[in-house]
């Protein structure tokens, strides 16, 4: 019987944590938890989880960890081993810990370990990308549609953000399907993603990459999905919508949607370039950059988890997708 030593992580739908093993060794342990609400991609993705890491137990070139034991009965989960000599990226930054030759050194890492390892990589299932992408944005547009306080961002012809009036997502949508949006993202061939790319799961040094798998539980997809979802957390922007860093909601003439980018919290985001050796390392594999499917994809991130979210933080997320999918559609100036 193993040893709970200390919780890590609280997720929406799971819990991390670190445990004593039998044999003395710490391990650590990811599993589902009760949950009123688990969201509707909860048990699917924690499984595809572990047939990912599973998929890589013998490969030692791409530094995922060593799938230890999983199982699926009252609880879904598995073990890997605990690295006490490594930090994740997000910790060591926000502590000032992290310097920028550090920063340089983890993305050139990255950038192997991504566009030269997993992207190059066999698929472990066909996702059907570009339709899951569109079916989830539709559904989440008619889920959202159903509470009173979002009628009017997706609902109507326009909507104002800001000051500046930009189509509403409903209509968003229909501008995308009449430009064949969703059929350009699906013409690039899928690639194996890590899926959930963020400073928290990269540790350093060396370089681990943990929790694979996006949380809609997608293995497989654009190359640029890692890319959006990394440079999200790197710039800032992910931040300071989880930690509610933002004002975001209902004003007089409209919505308002605006990061504190003055907040001291935010002030490591500033002091570090995270993200200009990642991208050369995309643009030098893939060798262009699709700002209309960038924002597509980043639109689909913040409505997928505004149906997990309450409070400021789901009103920035469904702003934020608002205003994402009116630039996918060159309605709004893209935030690259």
């Amino acid at each position: 019987m193993s040893q709970h030593i200390r919780t890590l992580k609280e997720g929406y739908w799971d819990r991390t944590t670190v445990v004593r093993a039998v044999d003395g060794n710490l391990r650590v342990r990811k599993e589902s938890r009760a949950t009123v609400n688990p969201g509707p991609w909860a048990h699917a993705a924690l499984r595809n989880e572990i047939t990912f890491l599973n998929a890589f137990r013998e490969n030692h070139k791409i530094p995922l960890p060593t799938l230890l034991d999983c199982w699926d009965a009252e609880t879904i989960g598995y073990e890997i081993p605990f690295f006490e000599d490594r930090v994740d990226v997000a910790r060591s930054l926000l502590t000032g810990e992290f310097k920028q030759d550090a920063a340089d050194d983890m993305q050139s890492e990255l950038c192997m370990a991504i566009f030269d390892g997993l992207h190059r990589s066999q698929l472990l299932q066909d996702d059907h990308f570009a339709v899951h992408v569109q079916k989830i944005i539709r559904e989440s547009i008619i889920t959202l549609g159903g509470e009173e306080r979002f009628h009017a961002l997706t609902s109507g012809p326009q909507v104002r953000i800001n000051g500046q009036k930009i189509p509403s997502l409903a209509a968003s949508l229909s501008l995308l399907e009449e430009q064949s949006l969703f059929e350009k993202l699906g013409a690039t061939p899928d690639v194996l993603l890590h899926g959930d790319l963020i400073l928290e799961n990269i540790l350093w040094a060396p370089l681990l990459l943990i929790d694979p798998v996006s949380v809609a539980g997608l293995t497989s997809g654009h190359p640029l999905f890692d890319l959006v979802k990394y440079e999200s957390y790197a710039r800032g922007e992910l931040y300071a919508i989880r930690e509610e860093l933002v004002s975001a909601g209902p004003v007089a003439a409209g919505f308002n949607f605006q990061i504190d980018w003055e907040h001291t919290d935010l002030a490591p985001f500033r002091r570090l370039d995270l993200c200009a050796v990642f991208r050369e390392g995309y643009l030098r594999t893939y060798h262009d950059l699709d700002h209309s499917l960038y924002s597509l994809i980043d639109a689909y991130f913040s409505l997928v988890m505004a149906r997990n979210t309450t409070g400021t933080h789901q009103w920035a997320r469904v702003l934020n997708g608002c205003q994402s999918l009116a630039a996918a559609a060159g309605e709004l100036d893209p935030k690259l």
